[in-house]
């Protein structure tokens, strides 16, 4: 149920953000879009009123005898013909230079000599394609240009003599400054678009977070309710279940002093004792699982705990073969801890192990501090000889499993056991994990913060 929750909340989520994403892209795009179509309306607007002014400027040259000069190389004396048009048309037509150019891009007349005659005007190179039409008869404009820091664009005008021949051209040069006033307006959309990314990621994240924090004491009340509804069951059930043992287990033990022969003993009598301890163990651990156990946490020595959950195993008949391997890095690992959980915890894990290989091989055992994120913990290693965990359905098994209630891969067992282990290690704070490898036993590693 959690699991779904969880799912169509993320899935709400990510369609959520998806679609303020698309229309925060879809307005900034369209933002950008405005922008740049009314660049290009302003720019066209600049480029028509030059082209305009250019063609006039030439017109009204060729009313004069420039054109003619010009074409006979009399160029000093053409240049005092347009002296009063060309040096106060700028002005007039709100331009920066006005200048006429030949094909070598020399000039030979500039509004109050902006350019010295004979001056080549190099920067113009860049606009070649332009000049080149302009000088076949057409009135041309160039791109937006930058020189020396300023923004400018210009238009070119053929000059005819009377010939109809083209003898040189009118430039006129207008700033194009007035277009930055559209770059804050683009850094301010970028910005923009930046910052309302950011907050929508923010928000997405506290939405997710408060949703997942809600679902989790959502999750924790329903399973306090099922627990509280499984413990009342179990605690009903374990009672009419351990008044029937108690009395099969004193009969039994009245039959074997009765009848059993002190000289030769008989097996027989050990399995109703042995059954009824299964039995036993098995309503614990029932218990266990349905109990919320309020943990009480004291300073203890988890050195001597796991020494004294090792020896009490040891004592079993079940590890009478087991080789036995316990190392500590340190002499002492004093922490915070429920001792009689841990030691629960202990034992299901030493008894699982021994169950593993059928009382037969080694379980090593080992204790170690590791530094944590943000804290140090303990970490406990069981390491058994057995054969590993089997595959299942064909399929290699998968070690987290084993931590599912009534899971097991044994004939015999309730699976409750590791269950019981991963609920009282995570109620202490810490972990737990499964490593196995087929013919190589199984790892359990559990963390415990210091």
């Amino acid at each position: 149920m959690r699991f779904s929750l969880m799912k169509s909340s993320r899935t709400l989520i990510i369609a959520v953000s998806i679609m303020i994403v698309i229309v925060l892209a879809a307005f900034n795009l369209g933002s950008w879009l405005f922008l740049n179509r009314l660049n290009r309306t302003l720019e066209e607007e600049l480029e028509n009123r030059l082209s305009a002014v250019a063609g006039l400027v030439a017109r009204q040259i060729q009313t004069t005898v420039f054109p003619d000069l010009v074409a006979a190389g009399q160029r000093l004396i053409a240049k005092s013909y347009l002296d009063p048009l060309i040096d106060n048309l700028p002005g007039e037509v709100n331009a920066q230079n006005i200048f006429l150019i030949d094909r070598q891009f020399l000039t030979l007349k500039s509004n109050r000599d902006f350019f010295e005659p004979g001056e080549e005007i190099s920067y113009l190179h860049s606009d070649s394609s332009e000049v080149r039409r302009a000088w076949a008869g057409d009135v041309t404009s160039s791109p937006v240009r930058t020189f020396a820091g300023n923004r400018f664009k210009a238009a070119y005008a053929p000059v005819r003599d009377s010939r109809g021949a083209i003898v040189c051209l009118v430039v006129i040069e207008a700033s194009a400054d007035f277009l930055n006033l559209l770059q804050p307006a683009r850094r301010q959309l970028v910005i923009g678009g930046i910052a309302s990314l950011i907050v929508l990621v923010t928000f997405a994240f506290f939405l997710y977070n408060a949703i997942s924090l809600f679902l989790r004491t959502q999750e924790t009340l329903r399973r306090s309710e099922k627990l509280a509804a499984m413990g009342q069951m179990a605690a009903a059930v374990a009672h009419e279940i351990r008044n029937p043992l108690g009395i099969i287990k004193s009969t039994a033990y009245v039959l074997r002093q009765r009848y059993e022969n002190s000289a030769q003993p008989d097996e027989l009598f050990e399995f109703i004792p042995s059954e009824v301890r299964r039995l036993n163990h098995l309503v614990n651990d029932f218990l266990s699982l349905t109990r919320d156990k309020q943990l009480n946490l004291s300073p203890a020595d988890l050195v001597k705990t796991v020494e004294k959950a090792i020896a009490m195993v040891r004592s079993d008949e079940q590890a009478n073969g087991v080789v036995w391997n316990f190392s500590s890095a340190a002499p002492s690992l004093p922490l915070r801890y429920d001792e009689e959980a841990v030691t629960q915890v202990l034992l299901n894990l030493l008894l699982n192990a021994i169950q593993a290989m059928e009382g037969k091989g080694g379980i090593e055992v080992r204790l170690e501090e590791e530094q944590g994120k943000g804290q140090k913990m303990a970490h406990l290693i069981v390491q058994d000889t057995g054969p590993g965990l089997p595959r299942l359905r064909g399929l290699p098994a998968e070690p987290e499993k084993i931590f599912e209630p009534f899971f097991t891969t044994k004939t015999r067992g309730s699976g409750l056991g590791l269950a019981v282990c991963k609920q009282l290690v995570e109620k202490h704070g810490g972990r737990i994990a499964a490593e196995s490898e087929k013919g190589k036993g199984t790892r359990i590693h559990v963390w415990l913060p210091i």
